[in-house]
């Protein structure tokens, strides 16, 4: 930390943090240690550490050029893209919900399907059978 506190400028660390200029230079000179609080803000600024900040879950995270950089994505997100993600779950959900719902109309339809396979079996046999004995019927009767 104190390699970075000293290739920053003062008015740069002072814009970040909020010290006055005299605590900055204490700090560069290592004759007073920097607080914890300024030390998170500044490595969270300057290396882009989002761990520094939001804490150990946010390992390998970091900001950089105005982008959030995730370990398991390439490239960085912007902040559109991360408000945009919200909107994506949101809609996955509703997606899913909708899915569930015609999975259940097709199992409906299936076993009404089945149903009318059933009863068309069923007639069809009738037909044949009356086809049958229609038939014996005209040959007794003819």
């Amino acid at each position: 930390m104190e390699d970075l506190i000293k290739s920053i400028d003062c008015q740069e660390i002072e814009r970040i943090t909020g010290e006055n200029q005299k605590t900055i230079k204490q700090w560069k000179k290592g004759t007073k240690k920097i607080s914890e609080s300024a030390s998170r803000l500044l490595r969270l600024y300057i290396l882009g550490e989002a761990s520094a900040l939001l804490g150990t879950d946010w390992n390998g995270h970091y900001f950089k050029n105005n982008l959030l950089y995730i370990p398991e994505w390439r490239r960085g997100l912007t902040p559109h893209e991360i408000r945009a993600l919200f909107w994506q779950v949101q809609q996955v959900s509703s997606l899913k919900r909708e899915i569930g719902i015609l999975k259940r109309n097709i199992e409906k339809h299936a076993e009404e399907i089945n149903a009318l396979e059933v009863k068309a079996n069923f007639y069809r046999r009738q037909l044949v059978l009356e086809s049958r004995f229609g038939m014996i019927l005209q040959r007794n009767f003819s």
